[in-house]
């Protein structure tokens, strides 16, 4: 029996390649994966030959190790020729070889190593859903249905030539058109209910590869999202918001407001008019966008170096930050900072000349005990709210404390490694270890790249 979706990986992605599988089964999409769909005395090229030419669309399944892969390749390279289309789900940090890139250059990218693959499999569905529909469409029929002989080809290339010249000469054109561009590309302006009673003035910036991007001025979910807009022309996307007359749907992929979808439709004299759950009928109006856009986190971190300066001045403008987007009684719990070397992957919100650097800090608010994260600029969404948490008797960061430089400083003489890894900085409490180091009050725990750790004290009165 054949199956709709062919999973291609590298034997170190099984497990990864396993809970895709699963979650496209869970939706009634049925795939052929290797080994367990060889069927017995069947020899194992044979049976991915026989696995692909049935399938609709092939998922690749690709990290480092698939790119070293001479099997994937041969996967990719048979499902060009057979015409299925590919969806290539990134699970690592990896750029494509050469050869990779060939077949997968005008495929459209699913990243999916940021988080977990769990918080992706949505998505992922999604995604593969969408490109299946877009198979079963007349067109999608046509080209399943063309020859794959030479000859064949051949024949149905001298047809086509000759009702191309036919379209050309009716309709007094000199070339076909070309690919068509994102229906909602540019930059879109509109207000939109807070959730408070009011109004905030929310940008949307969609550019020519439909990544998007939502101003930190919109209201949650999509304050400060940035990730890719899938659009259709049609309902497949948000069947129950569509009404006849709109012009397509579109849902937001990946980040804080993964699955958000809507309709919309574009006025007589221009505008956009946006149809959703969380905000209803949005009128947007069309803006310049010759200007980068603006975000209320762009001065938090001053200085792009590393270790980070001026960490008790980063501590109080995201405080604020978080007060006016959050809870006006938001206390800072804990600030943790992160180099990410070019290998290691990640998602890097801050670039320095060492590499990219993960900062991201907790909240707590007591009037609500609701807890929140806060990753300044990262394209999952730069608040994360944690629910109700415990703080197990721990305080807020001091207004001032020991900035990083003069902590690492004080290690000088004791720390083998030439440079620090990891700092984390909280009011630890009573007395706590981790590992060997044992931490009192406020104090930062660093770590250096040989994996050694200490603790410095940190309040400076």
């Amino acid at each position: 029996m054949s199956k709709r979706i062919f999973v291609s990986y590298s034997s170190p992605d099984a497990a990864k390649a396993n809970l895709i599988r699963e979650a496209l089964e869970d939706h009634d999409i049925s795939c052929w994966i290797a080994p367990r769909d060889l069927a017995a005395g069947t020899q194992w090229g044979a049976g991915i030959v026989q696995a692909i030419q049935s399938s609709e669309a092939v998922v690749v399944v690709f990290s480092d190790a698939a790119n070293r892969s001479p099997q994937v390749a041969r996967e990719m390279e048979l499902a060009v020729s057979n015409r299925k289309p590919l969806i290539p789900i990134r699970v690592a940090d990896a750029m494509p070889t050469d050869d990779m890139q060939y077949f997968l250059g005008v495929s459209h990218w699913f990243n999916a190593y940021a988080m977990p693959i769990e918080a992706y499999l949505p998505d992922i569905v999604t995604a593969v859903k969408n490109v299946l529909a877009r198979e079963h469409s007349p067109w999608g029929t046509i080209t399943r249905r063309m020859p794959h002989t030479r000859t064949g080809q051949i024949v149905w290339s001298v047809a086509g030539a000759a009702l191309i010249a036919v379209v050309v000469a009716l309709l007094m054109r000199p070339s076909l058109p070309g690919p068509e561009k994102n229906p909602l590309l540019g930059r879109w302006e509109a207000k939109i209910p807070d959730g408070k009673g009011g109004t905030a003035d929310c940008i949307l910036d969609v550019n020519a590869t439909s990544q998007a991007i939502y101003t930190d001025t919109c209201p949650t979910p999509l304050m400060g999202a940035r990730q890719t807009l899938m659009v259709m022309k049609d309902n497949t996307l948000a069947p129950s918001l569509y009404k006849s007359g709109d012009s397509g749907t579109f849902s937001f992929i990946g980040g804080g407001p993964s699955g958000y979808v809507a309709a919309y439709k574009f006025g007589f004299f221009g505008g956009l008019t946006t149809r959703d759950n969380p905000f209803g009928q949005v009128s947007w109006s069309k803006i310049s966008s010759d200007q980068p856009l603006k975000s209320g986190m762009d001065n938090i971190v001053a200085s792009p170096a590393w270790p980070l300066t001026d960490m008790p001045g980063i501590a109080r403008r995201s405080r604020e930050y978080v007060r006016a987007k959050w809870q006006a009684d938001a206390q800072l719990m804990s600030m943790d900072v992160k180099l990410l070397a070019s290998n290691q992957g990640g998602v890097a919100n801050i670039q320095t000349p060492q590499g990219g650097v993960e900062l991201s800090m907790r909240f707590y608010s007591p009037g609500t005990q609701q807890g929140m994260s806060f990753t300044p600029n990262s394209i999952a969404g730069a608040l994360f709210p944690l629910g109700v948490i415990d703080t197990y008797g721990n305080g807020p960061l001091p207004d001032d404390f020991l900035d990083l430089p003069q902590a690492v400083a004080q290690l000088q003489g004791h720390m083998r490694a030439k440079q620090i890894h990891e700092a984390q900085i909280q009011d630890w409490g009573r007395e706590t270890s981790a590992g060997s180091a044992r931490m009192h009050g406020v104090e930062w725990m660093i770590d250096s790249q040989l994996d050694e750790r200490f603790v410095v004290p940190a309040l400076t009165k």
